[in-house]
């Protein structure tokens, strides 16, 4: 079993052991991406985690992360700040096909603004950066962000339309741009 294996097998454990005291879980795809993400609300503070596999580039990423959130739902917006802890697999030399595994911690956060006239429509975004301080292995630095346009189908579940990108830049100033551009998806809310 090679190294994207393992990580892949070891995050979806983590995460489907969780699973039953989620808050909200998802998955979005195209006809190059699926990403899963999963949040767990404690309150005043929130745990997610994520995976995101890239045929196009043959790369995989993980997270796991802590956000402080406002506590206060009752208002149109929600909003959360705080790290995630990003493993990237990419296949950086194609000539041997080995894998090179990155580190990154990265800083940011999200929101979801919900239009008071209309209910069921709200905007979500998202963005994390890893500075090259915070970035180990080859890895130089690295942003990820996404925008969704979310329509809540039932009370407990939204579908989606997203627009997102990966960039990770290398040492030797290469530079890969994953997850990037529309997918469809849905979150459920538990």
């Amino acid at each position: 079993m090679n190294l994207t294996q393992k990580a892949l097998l070891l995050t979806a454990g983590i995460l489907g052991s969780s699973i039953v005291n989620a808050s909200s879980a998802g998955v979005s795809l195209n006809n190059d991406t699926v990403k899963g993400d999963i949040d767990l609300n404690m309150g005043a503070f929130g745990v997610n985690g994520g995976i995101t596999h890239n045929d196009d580039q043959n790369t995989s990423t993980a997270h796991i992360g802590v956000t402080v959130e406002d506590s206060d739902t009752s208002g149109p917006l929600q909003a959360g700040l705080g790290i995630r802890f990003y493993a990237i697999d990419a296949n950086l030399d194609s000539d041997t096909g080995n894998d090179d595994l990155s580190l990154a911690l990265a800083l940011g956060g999200w929101y979801r603004y919900t239009l008071p006239e209309a209910n069921r429509v709200s905007i979500y975004g998202s963005v994390y950066y890893t500075p090259e301080v915070l970035a180990l292995s080859n890895l130089d630095h690295m942003y990820t962000y996404e925008f969704r346009a979310e329509y809540m189908t039932m009370r407990n579940a939204r579908a989606y339309v997203r627009y997102g990108k990966t960039v990770t830049v290398y040492e030797d100033n290469s530079r890969k741009e994953l997850d990037k551009g529309l997918s469809v998806g849905a979150t459920v809310d538990f």
